[in-house]
């Protein structure tokens, strides 16, 4: 048996918790997850392309320089109500082949900012810029900050797609004060649709966690096979999707990501709540 003493402050705590945990439940009722959904390497295949561009929803189209219908899928993309980024090869640390338009480690600075330029001009309704490979070139402090100055220059915004884990592409985009995301999850780097599935629920997680999630998939028919089905499943599952441009500003991400703690906290509260009222009840 407990004291008067002792249940009259559980019962206020309870109590506090209670208004407490009312509060938190106004304030994110409302509150959705937002998923920015990238589809790289656009631009070779027709087939491939136009399947990516038929998924329904605000997904953000990441375009290779100089392919054969690069500006036919940035018009198509545009045209839809979609946004368009530049899918910018860069060197990587494997020797892999790059393709036109790409950023070499033995470019100065007046050549690589010249090539970026000629690349973004060649490309129509360009919001943004992700690297394709990079895995030198994004850890090279030099050569990513000359980047940097031409995406400033042009009111541009960058996506690190972490290729690897010595990129500086984000931190010379911060220092620089030009809007970034790093990319979260990788959709299809196994190419089928159980992986791209636990992927896909891995997304769902971070963006619950931390607000938001950016997630690359790429223009195979498996992934836009599964996204066509996924997608407009999304809003059921409270998670919004939107372009890249929407959240790229710091005090967007803050916001979203101090939203998705309250949440947290909210369903901290509502456990405690829980077991006090039981505790309550069976003293």
């Amino acid at each position: 048996m407990i004291s008067l003493g002792t249940l009259g402050l559980r019962l206020s705590f309870l109590l506090w918790i209670t208004a407490f945990s009312g509060l938190l439940q106004a304030e994110e009722s409302d509150f959705e997850p937002r998923m920015v959904l990238i589809i790289d390497d656009m631009g070779y295949n027709l087939a491939k392309g136009e399947a990516a561009l038929a998924l329904p929803g605000a997904v953000t189209y990441s375009i290779l320089p100089y392919t054969p219908y690069a500006k036919r899928f940035a018009q198509a993309a545009h045209e839809s109500g979609r946004e368009v980024m530049l899918h910018v090869p860069m060197a990587n640390t494997r020797a892999k082949a790059l393709g036109p338009g790409a950023l070499t480690v033995d470019m100065q600075r007046d050549a690589l900012q010249a090539g970026l330029n000629e690349a973004l001009d060649a490309t129509p309704y360009v919001s943004g810029v992700n690297n394709h490979m990079g895995s030198l070139l994004t850890s090279m402090e030099e050569p990513m900050s000359w980047v940097m100055e031409t995406l400033k220059a042009r009111d541009l915004y960058f996506i690190d797609s972490l290729t690897t884990v010595k990129t500086v592409g984000w931190k010379k985009a911060r220092e620089a004060q030009v809007p970034y995301l790093k990319r979260h999850v990788f959709l299809d780097h196994q190419i089928d649709e159980a992986f791209i599935d636990g992927q896909f629920k891995r997304a769902l997680g971070v963006a619950e966690r931390f607000g938001f999630v950016v997630v690359i998939g790429h223009p195979y028919p498996e992934t836009s096979s599964y996204l066509a089905k996924t997608l407009p499943t999304l809003r059921a599952k409270g998670i919004r999707l939107v372009p890249a441009s929407s959240i790229v500003n710091p005090s967007i991400k803050r916001y979203l990501t101090e939203r998705a703690q309250n949440k947290v906290q909210l369903a901290v509260a509502t456990q405690v709540s829980s077991e006090q009222q039981g505790e309550t009840v069976t003293d």
